[in-house]
């Protein structure tokens, strides 16, 4: 489930910056069409980047990204999900459920909300006078709003005016009606970033912006126009996916109207685009397994990986058994509440699961000690040595020669801990090491 919450926070980041960028930079331009296939684009882009597999964009960027958001993500699980002690007291509640629930609830609500809009007007639909204007079907409401809902077109039916009815014919002409389903599932699946919502207006806005440029083909019919779309500015609106004539942003409309023509030499701006997506791509892109210094792996099977040197090449514990890791680089320590640096990898798991020797060895240190609580120290050969700490109990002794896969203790949750877990560090040359590094691939 990590994973799939990592990436919904790269695609939330990624929305951010398209729109971010049209905000800053492309809002006020009039280059309508372009602005509604840049928000598109944005929207497609968000959810492709994460994924994306260029090998161009590999070498740094994901140790930069990890350093950054990996230790943030994952320090907020290993808080949240791991099993507290305080006073010999074990708190076993499991709220590792907690997040999905509320997750999936909003999720729920906002498909609920948006069923209950589309029945609504189907309803209107079916209880309503229906006739042809050209090709298009209008529904005659009791309403005093004018939308269009899909290939529909609903009219109060006082409403006579031909310029509404074109309105509304180029949101369906221009399938404006594609983009906002599109964004519904969006800013379902995303409910609880507030950009989505600020993302759905803009690209509503421009939508009625090339409806009006559609309408208004001279100067002569602007005064015209506006005041047509003045006559009923504070009428209420429907929820939905729908296109609506009169609504909040008529005061940016008519602006947009009556504003000159932005020039075009301002479409050389648009080429920036280009390096905020390498950008994005620089940062997000992934390699086809998840990158290592991540703190976040792949249950395996414990495989055995032949290696001459005698390293460290195993996981400690069955790692089918493990149920979140913590890893390696810099994150708030749960004890002191302070940032520092983790210099080995928390896989935790229940108390009492053994623990053995990731490569043969010699046992140089096993003890009791307050901050480590039980822990173990082997010498592999003259470059590598592992320590595994917090044991509930130890097994072997200073002196004992071991085998590659030899149990030494057991998962505990003695000295500073907040829960049950091995404590698991690698050291090369006398100084640690990345542990994820020297685990099977």
């Amino acid at each position: 489930m990590t994973t799939y919450w990592l990436y919904i926070l790269k695609v939330c980041i990624c929305i951010i910056a398209f729109y971010a960028f049209y905000a800053l930079v492309l809002r006020n331009s009039t280059f309508f069409l372009l602005n509604r296939l840049y928000l598109i684009l944005g929207l497609f882009l968000s959810f492709i980047i994460p994924v994306l597999n260029i090998s161009i964009f590999k070498s740094q960027s994901n140790n930069a990204w990890s350093n950054i958001i990996y230790p943030l993500l994952m320090e907020s699980e290993y808080e949240l999900f791991q099993p507290q002690n305080f006073s010999n007291h074990v708190i076993t509640t499991n709220y590792s459920m907690i997040f999905p629930i509320i997750y999936f609830t909003g999720i729920s609500v906002l498909l609920f909300k948006l069923l209950f809009s589309t029945i609504r007007i189907l309803r209107i639909r079916n209880h309503s006078e229906s006739c042809q204007i050209g090709k298009r079907k209008v529904i005659k409401v009791d309403s005093d709003l004018p939308f269009s809902f899909f290939n529909m077109i609903f009219l109060p039916k006082s409403e006579t005016n031909q310029m509404i009815i074109e309105h509304e014919i180029a949101h369906i002409k221009q399938f404006h009606w594609v983009d906002l389903i599109l964004i519904e599932i969006v800013s379902v699946l995303l409910w609880f970033n507030p950009f989505v919502i600020l993302y759905k207006n803009s690209l509503k806005l421009q939508h009625e912006y090339l409806a009006d440029t559609s309408v208004v083909s001279d100067k002569h019919q602007i005064e015209k126009y506006l005041n047509c779309m003045l006559q009923h500015i504070q009428v209420a609106g429907f929820d939905g996916m729908i296109s609506q004539f009169y609504c909040k942003t008529i005061k940016k409309r008519i602006v947009m109207i009556t504003k000159n023509k932005t020039s075009n030499k301002y479409l050389g701006i648009y080429l920036l685009i280009m390096p905020l997506v390498c950008l994005m791509l620089y940062a997000f892109s992934s390699n086809e397994k998840l990158p290592k210094n991540s703190g976040i792996v792949q249950m395996q099977n414990m495989i055995i990986v032949p290696n001459d040197l005698n390293q460290p090449s195993i996981y400690p514990v069955d790692s089918k058994k493990v149920k979140r890791i913590f890893g390696y680089g810099e994150r708030i320590n749960p004890i002191t509440k302070k940032r520092d640096f983790h210099y080995g990898m928390d896989f935790s798991i229940s108390e009492g699961e053994e623990i053995i020797s990731t490569a043969d060895g010699v046992v140089i240190d096993a003890k009791l000690d307050d901050a480590r609580g039980n822990y173990v120290v082997i010498q592999h050969n003259e470059a590598f040595s592992t320590l595994y700490s917090h044991l509930k109990s130890i097994s072997v002794q200073v002196g004992d020669k071991l085998e590659k896969g030899k149990l030494i203790g057991y998962v505990g949750n003695t000295g500073f801990s907040t829960g049950p877990h091995l404590h698991y560090e690698v050291f090369k040359n006398g100084k640690n090491v990345n542990p994820i590094d020297y685990l099977p691939e």
